[in-house]
């Protein structure tokens, strides 16, 4: 391959990063509403070949770990690869000894080094409607779940299908009532079940300055991105193994794949071909669309 999967997943992550005011090359046109915490929570993984993009991303935590959700982070971390999460713990344990985050506390602080640079994001920039919610409303359940709302307007929703989030039973229905005693979502009771939906979509589009915002499942994203950036370390391995670690890879990812719209990947049950390599190829290609395409 010309070139590798992980460093097609960095390109997207430097485009990401740029949006929330990053200096850097490349750009993502139409980037879909960003997911801040899943960013950050994958971040350190994919930015350890990277020292610069590690430094800018360390930086902005410094001077922007307000808008990130604790709660939601420390909730988030556990459905990682271990991977992912021991990383992230490594590298808070750093920005702790900086600044004082929530998501861990001030006893595991490691000293650090590190230069940190002043950096601060455009909350007017299209892809940051979680950001200018968390502005409005808090950083926590209820901008999330006004987020949802938004993505998912029109549909009548389960309160379990917000908690996939990272929130709790009890704080998610506690909002869904906040909002609707607001006459901002609209209940509707079928049999034992409640369902909500949003009723002033135009105000708060307005105010979020999100109409014309696209929306992306981002930790179908991460993970496979996460799946195939750990698959490419077994290129040098037998070819038995990468067939066994392409087919276990292919298995992984196939719910995510359905549910960020992408063609199914390569089948990896025929011997005659690298399955491993074909694999990886069909990741950077898709990558390489959304980061072109946004």
């Amino acid at each position: 391959m010309a070139d590798s999967f992980i460093k097609t997943a960095r390109d997207m992550l430097w485009g990401v990063w740029h949006e929330l005011g990053v200096p850097g090359t490349v750009r993502i046109p139409n980037l879909p509403v960003i997911d801040l915490d899943w960013l950050v929570i994958h971040s350190p993984f994919f930015a350890a070949g990277d020292p610069r993009l590690d430094e800018m991303v360390f930086s902005w935590c410094v001077h922007n770990h307000a808008m990130i959700g604790a709660r939601r982070v420390r909730a988030l971390v556990a459905e990682v690869p271990d991977e992912v999460s021991d990383t992230f713990w490594k590298w808070s344990a750093e920005l702790r000894s900086q600044v004082r985050i929530n998501w861990i506390e001030a006893r595991q602080a490691v000293s650090t080094d590190r230069v940190v640079r002043r950096l601060r994001p455009d909350l007017l920039r299209p892809a940051l409607t979680q950001l200018r919610a968390r502005a409005v409303f808090g950083v926590g359940a209820r901008a999330d779940i006004i987020c949802v709302l938004l993505e998912r307007d029109g549909e009548w929703l389960r309160a379990r299908e917000f908690m996939d989030q990272g929130y709790s039973k009890n704080a998610v229905t506690s909002v869904l009532a906040d909002l609707t005693r607001a006459g901002l979502v609209s209940l509707r009771r079928t049999g034992n079940t409640d369902l909500y939906t949003l009723t002033a979509r135009p105000e708060l589009a307005s105010l979020l300055r999100s109409r014309n915002a696209s929306w992306l499942p981002w930790n179908h994203l991460f993970h496979v991105t996460t799946v195939l950036s750990l698959l490419e370390r077994h290129q040098t391995k037998p070819q038995p193994v990468r067939l066994v670690e392409a087919s276990r890879a292919w298995q992984a990812i196939l719910a995510s794949v359905v549910a960020l719209g992408w063609p199914e990947p390569p089948s990896t049950n025929k011997l005659s071909i690298d399955a491993l390599g074909s694999l990886l190829a069909w990741g950077i290609e898709q990558m390489e669309l959304k980061r072109t395409e946004g």
